[in-house]
């Protein structure tokens, strides 16, 4: 709990107390005089000494600033109850025909309330003793016998009083500062869904920004390479094509980070239609075998012959398996293999891109589909962190899951699996 609050509940509770003050004074004042044996001067005493204590506990409220002060001020308050309650019971006593025992459940009650367990058994054993001397004056003021059975079973529920009233406050605190987290912890949701949402529009802003002078960089490249202002000599060319080979590294990170704000901002609408898996997959490892003979890896591609439909977004389901297919090309050691395999498993089509890469730690998977977030072992190899981010959003909004697994020998296995009752 915070302080302020407190120092708010402690105020709170003493003003309710102070309630109680004036009406017992008020009971003093109105009852009294049909008490006669109990002596005039005891209940003004008793009226005077409650109202007294409310005025200045009410000036003393008024003036506390600091928890530690209210703790303070409720401690020594909370004493000087006990005394005016026991000289209560005590006065009352001097009546044969009456005591007053009932008010003692109620000091209690007001000490588990105010510290807990510590306030319940003060309050049980000040009670408790005021008890055993009433109970001992009246045997020898009027006679009646001493049962010392009846004092153990009042001082023993006393005590238990005690004990029950500081299990439920327990109770009752662990229940407001469950609330209380339970309330930080929205309150943080929601400011990190605004921040998110502020990150998201800032990307597609920048990304929109970005793509107009790409567009006009990649023109001039594409002239300059084209020789269309003149012959490039040997180096001005290697020149050339490293601006064009940067150019296309940005527009394809440009085009990522505008995808993942359309994915965040649920701008990503789905065209489903009935596709087949292995057809698409063929034109994929088709589309990537430039890229893995540069780095001298090949495709093996392992698929039923017969058809495998489902019905999704042919673009988006291809960026998807796209994504996971150049990051194997990009990871995986040169001269190694990449694995594409589709089968159908547990009434789910599935699809594994494996390769021979340095894996993933499994300290770092938990992260591994997080935006932005690369591996300890990518060493140099160029890359924003998005293509998994990106392919598994794209996974999951087609109704299907994206998973890691450990390739046998080394290396990394993605498992796409999508509902085959969907075909």
């Amino acid at each position: 709990m915070l302080a302020d609050e407190r120092r708010e509940e402690l105020v709170r509770f003493e003003r309710t107390f102070n309630l109680v003050r004036v009406g017992g004074a008020g009971l003093a004042f109105v009852l009294g005089p049909f008490f006669p044996n109990l002596g005039a001067w005891s209940l003004v005493l008793l009226g005077v000494g409650l109202l007294v204590e409310a005025a200045a506990m009410e000036a003393a409220l008024r003036r506390v600033r600091t928890t530690s002060g209210a703790e303070r001020l409720s401690r020594g308050v909370y004493v000087v109850d006990l005394i005016v309650v026991s000289f209560a019971i005590f006065a009352f006593s001097s009546d044969p025909r009456w005591t007053t025992y009932i008010v003692m459940p109620l000091l209690i009650i007001a000490g588990g309330f105010r510290f807990g367990r510590r306030g319940g058994l003060l309050g049980a054993g000040a009670m408790s003793l005021a008890y055993v001397g009433v109970a001992l004056f009246r045997s020898n003021a009027f006679g009646y016998a001493v049962e010392p059975e009846r004092i153990v079973f009042t001082v023993t529920v006393n005590f238990l009083a005690a004990f029950l009233m500081a299990g439920l406050v327990r109770e009752l605190r662990g229940l407001r500062g469950q609330r209380e987290a339970f309330l930080r912890q929205t309150a943080e949701t929601e400011a990190l869904r605004a921040v998110d949402g502020m990150k998201s529009d800032f990307l597609a802003a920048m990304s929109h920004d970005f793509r107009s002078p790409l567009t006009v960089v990649r023109g001039a490249v594409e002239l300059l390479l084209g020789e269309r202002p003149g012959v490039l000599t040997p180096g001005q060319r290697e020149l050339a094509e490293s601006a064009e080979r940067n150019v296309r590294r940005l527009e394809e990170f440009t085009e990522d980070l505008l995808e993942m704000a359309r994915l965040e901002q649920g701008a990503v609408a789905l065209e489903p239609e009935d596709l087949d898996v292995r057809t698409l997959l063929g034109e994929i490892v088709a589309d990537h075998q430039v890229l893995a003979k540069q780095r001298r890896q090949w495709f093996a591609l392992d698929a039923p012959p017969d058809a495998m439909t489902v019905s999704a977004d042919r673009g988006r389901l291809r960026q998807a398996l796209s994504n996971l297919v150049g990051n194997a090309i990009k990871y995986a050691p040169t001269g190694t293999p990449i694995t594409v395999r589709a089968e159908r498993q547990d009434g789910l089509f599935r699809i594994a891109v494996s390769d021979h890469g340095p894996g993933i730690p499994p300290e770092e998977r938990r992260h591994m589909f997080e935006k932005f977030f690369r591996g300890s072992g990518v060493g140099a190899t160029p890359g924003a962190g998005l293509g998994l981010s990106i392919a598994r959003s794209l996974v999951v909004l087609h109704g299907g899951t994206l998973d890691y697994e450990d390739t046998p020998g080394g290396g990394s296995t993605f498992v796409v699996c999508l509902r085959a009752e969907s075909s």
